[in-house]
């Protein structure tokens, strides 16, 4: 199967890309994949108004991840856009943004865990994008690692003129995607996030897709 997606900012060039692996992740529930150097992932919001908590680590060091803090230092704003790209914390670009259909991600929001629900009054478990992150992980790591700030796809967190955070309701329709292309091996990991105590996930979590293409053999 082909698809037919943009690689450059100057709308001339398109590039067909096969699609190697395409993935429902179930609301609520994470996942996991190695994508290969030059490599593409298509993360789509099937139903909109879903944020998707994403990382992405070295495959050939755990150390190294995408960091939300160096993007923003080595880009001077708050997240990318089409044709620039996400850094690790050794400083180098790790995935690129090919593009983007929302345009609207927070780099500020640090993944919810079983302590946040826990101060919410929730009892007994809780599904949380940590916890979906460390299992979808076991298949690629089995040492404990670090969980980085994630990057929160399709989440709107604004900035007010008086310094305080706010998150509000995501923007994302149903349909609305981002393509990141790899620059070097990295495991990718997505949560479609089970936040139902703020419009993170639209009060309702619900499914996101992931697919993974290559560039197609001509």
């Amino acid at each position: 199967m082909s698809e037919i997606l943009e690689v450059d900012l100057n709308g001339k060039r398109r590039l067909p890309l096969e699609l190697i692996k395409a993935s429902v992740i179930p609301a609520k529930t994470g996942w996991s994949h190695l994508l290969r150097a030059n490599q593409y992932l298509r993360l789509t919001d099937t139903y909109g108004k879903q944020a998707a908590d994403f990382w992405a680590f070295n495959a050939g060091d755990l150390d190294e991840h995408l960091s939300a803090m160096h993007t923003r230092v080595w880009l001077n704003k708050l997240c990318p856009g089409p044709g620039e790209s996400f850094h690790s914390n050794h400083r180098r670009p790790i995935l690129q943004l090919i593009a983007d259909s929302c345009g609207v991600h927070d780099l500020l929001t640090a993944a919810c865990d079983e302590h946040r629900y826990r101060q919410y009054g929730v009892e007994g478990g809780h599904p949380s994008c940590v916890g979906n992150l460390r299992l979808a992980m076991k298949a690629h790591f089995r040492d404990e690692f670090y969980v980085p700030q994630p990057v929160n796809f399709f989440m709107s967190v604004a900035v007010l003129p008086d310094g305080r955070v706010e998150t509000g309701a995501n923007p994302s329709k149903p349909g609305d995607h981002v393509v990141l292309k790899a620059w070097f091996d990295c495991v990718v990991a997505i949560s479609a996030c089970p936040q139902e105590f703020n419009p993170a996930a639209g009060w309702y979590p619900s499914d996101l897709h992931a697919a993974i293409y290559e560039a197609a053999q001509r």
